[in-house]
């Protein structure tokens, strides 16, 4: 596909049911190649998607973790879908909501043949949980290209990025996980971000 400049991103519609799914087109016709965004409720996932759209408020941020259990649709210059996932693993949301989380999920993974990519954003300062490492199996079992991004890199001091990156990525046992360390604050990982997208969505094209 062709080189996406990360400049122009737009808000389509938020959706539960399959059924309510947009569809997404190139300006030439195609249908989008997607990049869904997934991590737990509280990594700080509105804040790094607005960075990395290079917007302030198109994504919207909530004070209450959680909060948010729909999935949000975007679009990036006219080429590329972004698929912002409900967060998961917030204690304080009824259980009613959180058993709505994964056949939620699951149906957009079942039901988006144009889904390309997932980023999963990890803190990195926490260590992965059971939802975590289901996220990882289901990117696994739907065979999705996976990125890791760990959030929050500024709150570490170096040796804790090193030391906490290295026993995160064994306790996810993947081989060959390409990762990003991240912070929206202090300005690092965009770039990096960006090419590894772009490296990971070049042999596909749109349909």
């Amino acid at each position: 596909m062709s080189i996406v400049p990360f400049k122009q991103a737009k808000f389509i519609k938020s959706a539960v049911k399959s059924k309510d799914y947009p569809d997404l087109y190139t300006e030439d016709g195609k249908v989008m190649i997607e990049v869904a965004v997934a991590g737990r409720s509280n990594v700080g996932k509105s804040s790094l998607l607005n960075d990395l759209f290079g917007t302030r408020r198109l994504v919207k941020t909530s004070s209450t973790p959680g909060k948010t259990q729909i999935i949000n649709f975007f679009t990036l210059d006219e080429q590329i879908g972004f698929v912002d996932l409900p967060g998961y693993g917030y204690a304080k949301v009824p259980l009613t909501v959180r058993k709505q989380w994964g056949p939620m999920v699951e149906a957009y993974f079942k039901n988006r043949p144009s889904l390309k990519l997932l980023l999963l954003l990890f803190d990195i300062r926490r260590v992965p949980n059971q939802d975590d490492l289901h996220m990882v199996e289901w990117a696994h079992y739907f065979d999705l290209p996976l990125i890791l991004v760990f959030t929050k890199v500024d709150k570490v001091k170096q040796n804790e990025k090193a030391a906490n990156t290295k026993k995160i990525l064994k306790a996810f046992n993947v081989d060959n996980l390409h990762y990003v360390h991240y912070s929206v604050t202090k300005k690092i990982g965009r770039e990096n971000l960006i090419k590894k997208i772009s490296d990971e969505l070049e042999g596909y094209d749109t349909a």
